[in-house]
């Protein structure tokens, strides 16, 4: 994807939408009206070819357009699926090994 293709506003806004932002707080960043931020935004959508505003993030760090995607915390606040029973997994069953 060609960085040539968006303006700097628009990735801009891609930029602050990709930090969690919404479109006023971009608005403000940004110092335009919260529709332009919505404008700036479908169309970066649209040449990333992406069907939703986080989808557009995510072809964003796909193509390169946004850096390299942040790192993914595997494990930080969530544990891995294990059916278990009523008492949780291993409860009361001596270790193995």
């Amino acid at each position: 994807m060609s960085r040539a293709l968006f303006t700097e506003h628009e990735l801009a806004a891609l930029r602050l939408l990709a930090q969690g932002r919404t479109q006023v707080e971009i608005a403000r960043t940004l110092r335009i009206r919260p529709e332009t931020v919505g404008r700036l935004l479908n169309r970066a959508r649209i040449l990333l070819r992406a069907r939703t505003l986080p989808h557009a993030v995510a072809r964003g760090y796909e193509t390169g357009l946004l850096g390299p995607p942040p790192p993914h915390d595997h494990g930080a606040g969530q544990e891995e699926h294990r059916p278990s029973g009523p008492d949780g997994p291993n409860r009361g069953q001596e270790p193995t090994g």
